[in-house]
């Protein structure tokens, strides 16, 4: 064969363009420009589903609780002071004492932001309210004496009807000459305000949760001092309301020693079938009560240090059934 031949074609190398099959710079260029248009949505969805992720994992960490934990643990407690104590004495406030040091002031209702029907005679039953539940305390050394009464007169400033009642106990102390220092310090070691109660279920109730802050535990027994006219609305209405034994509860009556017929009649109407028709004094008119008993807008803090009374601090229901969740005192 000759390969000199002039006339013969010379046959070039064979090209593929490979672009055909891999779409080449072409695709590059189009994805580039999905990038620039896309791209701050993309990041967008990113994070958004990198959060999601974040919060299922810690959710799926945490550990299930009924109570969620709302504490602070940059808010540490001191350790409990009275955790011997078993027996909760409650004193429910009346009116706040906003008078001097003073023993022979403290009657003087002048010194006293009252009601008009608690005016001429009621302030003198204040202090033996007081004086008996010093009495009780000194009678049972596993005994805490709470006053409960929070903020309720605008009047009085953000002076509370709890505290009101403790600056009398300690003045009666002092001037208690047949009790040693000792024994009145001890005395006055084991008082506790309460002081966001705005009507009398909240007295028994918040002194409760207030006594388990104090002591570590919920009271095996609970005397109440108070007015003796109002001893139905506490034995039958607010102790069954939270259902607290009936043998481990005692009222201590004590009333003016004027007598008044219209007392009676006004504790009937007033509280005692508004109280039956409302065990937990969440609607209508005792609702509207405890509102205008609230003027610097204070909110008890029980639902987290009684995390196992919160379902009954919340409780309201709307036909009256009484609260049948678990409870620390039901056997």
């Amino acid at each position: 064969m000759n390969t000199n031949n002039p006339k013969r074609k010379v046959i070039l190398p064979l090209h593929i363009d490979t672009t055909s099959f891999t779409g080449g710079q072409t695709q590059s260029s189009l994805w580039r420009k999905l990038n620039k248009r896309q791209l701050p949505i993309f990041a967008l969805l990113t994070i958004l589903f990198f959060s999601l992720f974040l919060n299922i994992i810690q959710h799926n960490n945490q550990k299930p609780s009924n109570h969620p934990e709302i504490f602070s643990s940059h808010d540490p407690l001191p350790p409990v002071p009275l955790t011997e104590n078993h027996h909760a004495i409650i004193v429910a406030g009346h009116a706040i004492y906003t008078g001097p040091d003073d023993m022979e002031q403290l009657t003087n209702d002048k010194y006293w932001i009252l009601e008009p029907y608690q005016q001429g005679g009621q302030v003198n039953t204040f202090i033996q309210h007081i004086q008996k539940g010093i009495d009780i305390l000194k009678e049972d050394e596993k005994s805490a004496l709470i006053f409960s009464g929070g903020e309720t007169r605008p009047d009085a400033g953000p002076r509370s009807e709890a505290l009101s009642y403790w600056s009398i106990a300690q003045q009666l102390l002092q001037h208690d000459n047949s009790m040693s220092a000792q024994l009145k310090s001890s005395l006055s070691d084991r008082m506790i305000t309460e002081e966001y109660a705005k009507d009398s279920h909240e007295n028994l109730l918040f002194s409760i949760c207030r006594f388990s802050e104090m002591t570590g535990n919920y009271p095996s027994q609970i005397s109440v001092v108070g007015f003796e006219f109002k001893r139905k609305r506490f034995e039958d209405i607010h102790r069954y309301s939270i259902g607290y034994p009936v043998d481990q509860f005692h009222y201590i009556g004590i009333d003016p020693a004027e007598k008044d017929p219209s007392r009676a009649e006004g504790e009937m109407n007033n509280s005692v079938r508004p109280f039956e028709k409302d065990l937990y004094g969440c609607h209508g008119t005792l609702k509207q009560k405890k509102m205008h008993r609230n003027p610097f807008r204070r909110r008890h803090p029980y639902g987290a240090s009684c995390p196992i009374l919160a379902p009954l601090l919340n409780y309201c229901p709307s036909n009256n059934a009484p609260y049948r969740g678990p409870l620390p005192w039901a056997s």
